[in-house]
């Protein structure tokens, strides 16, 4: 469901067409008809939009039919776990969850979603499921609206074809079996994505298709490495390794057309009494942290973090001085929403990397009309996109609607590097990080990206070097050196920078000896001797994986989830290709701690 999979994604689909060959059911549910759609045993034409009721038919009946495979669900899931009394469905509250706040339009108060606890903090159960606040209850009493018969209206879809689908999904689920559940950006685009991706996360778990071969939802990737820059990331929302990124009021986050008003936080008497800051690294890891689970070692991820990106400055035993430079939430910084800011002209500059909003985001006509309120604006991609030319050329048969005359947006177009230009990681579908070799130089002027952000990263530090402005600490302490020892072989770009220097980095390393840390390392680097002893990224022995990050500035980390990638000098785990093994383990390497099958009870 919302994928062309077979068209978009052609390195991948063989692999459903032999499992096909095999056997395996391909069920395609679309409004499109495709070549995915004529390689499947089954199509379903539903109307756009329609995903959810599709998806929560799905789920009553597995409810109300006992569909679900049991002990996998009282057992593997939270479907037994009690929610406190005072919740209240959508179904109770005209559409809206108990906790709303009409006023701000946010859900400030979460409370009564939390779970029914004992003595000492654990939620209480009941393994039969009758309980009418246990989660399997509250999901009957939701989904009670998605009917067969809301499936034919609102989806276009005839019971019979709809049963069809549910049927082979129990088949083909369970106990010997298991379905995975594949989407892309026709889920993830729409206003809803997330409420559709969180269905199909619902149906799956159902299933009992979560944590096992073959099941799973593969969110299929448009580029070779979006799962890579989600990971690392690029989102606004977080910080490496899916760590939150920090919030001026964690409860009190501002729609975004109320942004402005954010400035006025604590300065008004509208602050919200249960309100929690995050304006220090302690409120932070209160407020982000967990008691259980690897999320327990929270303090070592983000103090390991903050050392990789400050040095020396992330020291301080409070960890506040390098906290307070990381940028704090005040609202929706999402890219549509920055959009519109755009179009209302409250936002000056715009960097694009690989992305072309002029022809392939939401609202493209919006798109275009905002970007005339920029000042500047820097493109870097293989050739002229429609967004870089847009202050000339209008879209399609309208290419000279645009007058240039008009437009202040001054565009900088700089050419990138290919993929076969470049070295570097790239992470698919499945978390699998790869390294690719370059094999050869970008023509003319065109750089990789990696160069660009070095080299304009070096050119701020110069120019912030004397700098006696607090506002300025953060560039000044920013480590960033990754210069190579010696030019590339055979290239004729010298400068380039070392992008395996780079994943150390992000791989994770001891600032100070291993055995000062109470860590063992069968790993040596270094020259000083002593206690004090302080390693640089260059001469650092690796980190062996994100067990032995600490909170107290002895280890580096540029994204704990990555640590084990690079676990010793000449030990690049992306770059191995051994395609021996039932999971193919000693094959590039899948984060966290070469796990191939996320969230399987052994892991």
């Amino acid at each position: 469901m919302g994928s062309n999979m077979a068209e978009a994604h052609p390195v991948a689909f063989p692999n459903v067409v032999k499992a096909k060959e095999r056997g395996a059911k391909v069920i395609h549910v679309d409004p499109h008809f495709s070549r995915t759609s004529a390689l499947a045993n089954l199509y379903i034409a539903t109307r756009a939009g329609s995903d959810i009721v599709f998806l929560g038919a799905i789920i009553r009946y597995l409810l109300e039919n006992k569909g679900y495979f049991h002990d996998y669900v009282v057992h593997y899931t939270n479907a037994a776990m009690l929610i406190r009394e005072d919740y209240r469905d959508a179904e109770d509250l005209d559409g809206v969850f108990s906790g709303y706040d009409p006023e701000t339009e946010t859900y400030a108060d979460q409370g009564s979603w939390d779970y029914q606890r004992d003595t000492k903090g654990q939620p209480l159960t009941d393994p039969t499921l009758q309980h009418p606040h246990c989660v399997f209850q509250i999901m009957r009493h939701h989904f009670a609206r998605y009917t067969p018969e809301m499936v034919e209206r609102v989806c276009g879809v005839s019971r019979e074809q709809w049963m069809q689908v549910v049927q082979t999904l129990i088949d083909n689920s369970g106990r010997e079996r298991t379905t995975a559940l594949c989407y892309a950006v026709g889920w993830t685009q729409q206003s809803k994505g997330v409420q559709i991706i969180r269905a199909g996360a619902i149906m799956q778990l159902l299933l009992g298709n979560i944590g096992r071969p073959g099941g799973g939802i593969m969110a299929l990737r448009g580029h070779a490495s979006i799962q890579g820059s989600t990971d690392i990331p690029t989102l606004y929302d977080l910080l490496a390794g899916y760590m939150p990124q920090p919030a001026a009021l964690v409860q009190e986050r501002p729609h975004s057309e109320n942004a402005d008003n954010v400035t006025t936080w604590g300065k008004n008497t509208d602050v919200p009494a249960n309100a929690m800051s995050q304006q220090t690294l302690e409120e932070y890891i209160d407020t982000s942290g967990a008691k259980l689970g690897w999320w327990s070692n929270f303090p070592a991820y983000i103090r390991s973090l903050l050392r990789a990106w400050y040095g020396e400055a992330a020291n301080e035993e409070d960890g506040n001085c390098c906290y307070r430079w990381l940028p704090k939430i005040i609202g929706d910084h999402s890219h549509l929403t920055t959009s519109y800011f755009m179009l209302d002209g409250k936002v000056r500059g715009y960097f694009l990397f690989g992305q072309n909003p002029a022809a392939g985001s939401t609202n493209s006509r919006m798109q275009r009309e905002a970007l005339k309120q920029l000042d500047w604006m820097v493109v870097r991609d293989l050739y002229e996109v429609e967004t870089a030319a847009f202050w000339y050329k209008g879209p399609g048969p309208h290419s000279d609607s645009v007058d240039p005359a008009t437009i202040k947006t001054e565009v900088f177009l700089l050419p990138a590097a290919a993929s076969t230009e470049k070295e570097g990681s790239f992470t698919n579908t499945q978390r699998l990080i790869q390294w690719r070799d370059k094999a050869v130089d970008p023509s003319g002027d065109a750089r990789s990206d990696l160069w660009f952000v070095y080299h304009l990263g070096k050119r701020l530090k110069e120019l912030y070097a004397g700098s006696r402005a607090p506002k300025d600490g953060p560039i000044q302490a920013l480590l960033w050196d990754y210069e190579r020892d010696e030019p590339e072989p055979g290239s004729r770009i010298t400068d380039e920078p070392d992008a395996q220097l780079v994943l150390k980095e992000i791989n994770g390393y001891y600032v100070r000896p291993p055995e000062q840390t109470g860590t063992g390392s069968q790993e040596s680097a270094g020259t000083g001797q002593g206690e004090q002893q302080i390693y640089t990224l260059r001469n650092a022995p690796h980190v062996p994986g994100f067990a032995v990050l600490k909170g107290d500035g002895s280890t580096a980390c540029g994204s704990w989830i990555y640590s084990g990638v690079y676990p010793a000098a000449g030990n690049n785990r992306a770059a191995s290709r051994n395609p021996e093994g039932y999971t193919f383990l000693q094959w590039g390497y899948s984060w966290p701690a070469n796990r191939r099958i996320l969230y399987n009870r052994a892991s």
